[in-house]
């Protein structure tokens, strides 16, 4: 070993360049091959994220590694050390017993029991693979101090200046992945990671907390299903003309389920719809009302509920993970976790979230007889644009695909969906006869033979919104009552906790499925959100699903015939109420109004 260590000694100081470019190559294939697994590498190898993030990683190390190995201090070059090996080793010991790295969200885990961690690493005890890898980067990174490098000043500085930029890209850019990236670079990310919540997590502190309460006796396992664009007028089970649900329907002959249809969605977009269709609100939101408000998890948790949230797309954009994943999630996955191309327009492929990620969820928390009940929420990945790449070849019966947003290729989604439900509510009815599914896709799209509008505007295939439950043959009757009733998706909520006995500490909006409801009941969808754009329009909707359009900014009402147009004062004071409560939220009628509209 030391001939061969004085040989690269030799032709370092012949060579400092090309052996610098060496040395730093070896540093990346280890890190690709040693400290992460062969499989996990070869599952990930083609993603885009994938090569996206570790290329970005890999120049801010490389830039490093420019700026540090001319110095002479033993302290820095100490440090340095322990920036690649010891970090290295640590993710590498992570990575065996969790198949991850070391995230913001798992800190809180390690924190919480750090004697549980070192259990669960000796019990998957790595001892030769870290052997190995010290072995072979420790005379390596030795070398790299010998190098007789000399760059200019001005090229470290724009070394250094540069690595920061790229260092910062992948830690707090929604795109940044920390296990996609370089073991070293994704652990120092943790860290400004935590500042970064901290700072999000100012807007929370007003969310009251939930009185913690023993699982009620006959308190039920559910399942909240969040869909994704999928369209009402495109449905068998409504009344479509084609068969895009054959499974579902076979359910619904069944009485396995029911379809509830005069639901509307909360708003036009996701980010307009899942953070408050997981809070219980809806309505225009501009002040920010969501984030004084608990989640599904905050409630579930206090009323003696093991917890989960498994999604099919990346949760992390524009920061929506961190109002959901805290303290009271127990369990959390996400797009990234089960494919390296997610993105904003694409997510995982849905059943192998299910199949990896779900189904192994549910044998395991549904297993032990004696163990808390488990409110689950999965969201799917389903018919986002471009609708030809959310279904597999397989499953694909409308042909031919000629466009990647026709109809043909909109409605092949629609079958994958069917396909993802019956396979979900089969298992969970193996497991538990008695567990509820609900299921509501964040809104719809407007779909056309010849022009297809995507989630734009308020249109009838966007916000009228497919609303289904999978409840136990003993409560089929109670929620038929309300089947044409105008609901919402914010219904879903106040039904969960219902099921779990637990009453709301804070304003929610929307009605108990289990109870009749108001025929006459008015709802809004709203892109006036705060999670969204602040977009200042909304409408009103009434039980025949007409509506009102009201545009903040112009202070004026448009009626659905697009011809009627009318001053905001002007609107009938019980109309303007439900939006009256939200521009004002500090008036007294706010404070005063009660849980439910």
């Amino acid at each position: 070993m030391e001939k061969v260590f004085a040989t690269m000694v030799q032709k370092g100081k012949a060579a400092p360049k090309l052996t610098f470019i060496f040395i730093f190559i070896c540093l990346a294939l280890l890190d690709l091959v040693l400290v992460r697994d062969i499989s996990w590498l070869l599952e990930n190898l083609e993603g885009k994220r994938f090569w996206v993030n570790y290329s970005f990683s890999l120049g801010a190390l490389f830039l490093l590694m420019l700026i540090l190995a001319p110095t002479k201090s033993a302290v820095i070059r100490s440090v340095f050390l322990f920036f690649i090996l010891g970090t290295q080793i640590a993710q590498q010991s992570y990575f065996a017993v969790y198949g991850g790295f070391v995230s913001v969200f798992d800190l809180r885990f390690v924190a919480a029991d750090p004697l549980l961690t070192l259990e669960l690493w000796l019990d998957n005890a790595i001892i030769l693979k870290p052997l190995i890898l010290l072995a072979i980067e420790l005379p390596l990174l030795l070398l790299l101090f010998r190098l007789d490098l000399k760059p200019r000043w001005w090229l470290r500085l724009g070394s250094g200046i540069l690595a920061t930029l790229l260092f910062l890209l992948v830690t707090f850019s929604w795109y940044g992945i920390n296990k996609f990236q370089f073991s070293s670079v994704a652990y120092a990310g943790v860290f400004p990671g935590l500042i970064e919540r901290h700072a999000f997590e100012d807007k929370l502190t007003e969310k009251p907390q939930v009185p913690a309460q023993k699982p009620a006796p006959d308190a039920p396992n559910i399942v909240f299903v969040v869909g994704e664009s999928l369209n009402v007028q495109n449905l068998g089970i409504y009344g479509y003309e084609r068969q895009t649900t054959p499974r579902l329907q076979k359910m619904l002959d069944r009485e396995e389920m029911l379809l509830y249809r005069n639901a509307v969605s909360i708003g036009t977009r996701t980010l307009s719809s899942v953070p408050y269709m997981l809070t219980g609100l809806q309505g225009i939101d501009p002040y920010g009302v969501i984030y004084s408000s608990p989640t599904i998890f905050n409630y579930a948790k206090a009323a003696g509920y093991q917890t989960a949230f498994i999604t099919a797309q990346d949760f992390q954009w524009r920061n929506i993970d961190q109002m959901f994943v805290d303290q009271d999630l127990d369990f959390y996955r996400s797009g990234p976790d089960f494919s390296a191309s997610v993105s904003v327009s694409e997510g995982a492929d849905d059943m192998k979230v299910l199949e990896k990620g779900i189904f192994p969820y549910l044998d395991q928390a549904l297993s032990q007889p004696q163990s808390a009940p488990m409110m689950l929420v999965a969201q799917m990945n389903g018919s986002h644009y471009p609708y030809n790449t959310h279904s597999p070849d397989y499953i694909k019966q409308f042909l031919p695909e000629t466009e990647p947003n026709g109809i043909n290729a909109y409605d092949n989604t629609v079958l994958y969906t069917d396909l993802y439900l019956e396979g979900l509510v089969n298992h969970v009815r193996n497991l538990d006869p008695e567990a509820w599914i609900f299921y509501s896709s964040d809104h719809g799209q407007d779909i056309s033979q010849t022009k297809t509008h995507f989630n734009r505007g308020y249109g009838s295939g966007v916000i009228h919104n497919s609303l289904m439950v999978f409840p136990p043959k003993s409560a089929l009757n109670r929620l038929k009552a309300n089947l044409q009733s105008p609901v919402s998706q914010a219904d879903i909520f106040a039904t969960i906790l219902e099921l779990m006995q637990i009453s709301p500490v804070s304003e929610i909006n929307g009605a108990n499925l289990l109870e009749p409801i108001e025929q006459d009941r008015l709802r809004v969808v709203s892109a006036y959100m705060k999670t969204l754009h602040n977009e200042p329009n909304a409408v009103l909707m009434f039980p025949d699903m007409s509506y009102i359009h009201v545009d903040f900014d112009r202070q004026s009402v448009t009626f659905q015939d697009g011809k009627t147009i009318k001053p905001y004062a002007e609107l009938q004071p019980e109309y303007r109420a439900f939006f009256e409560r939200r521009l004002n939220p500090d008036s007294a009628q706010l404070k005063s109004e009660e849980h439910s509209q």
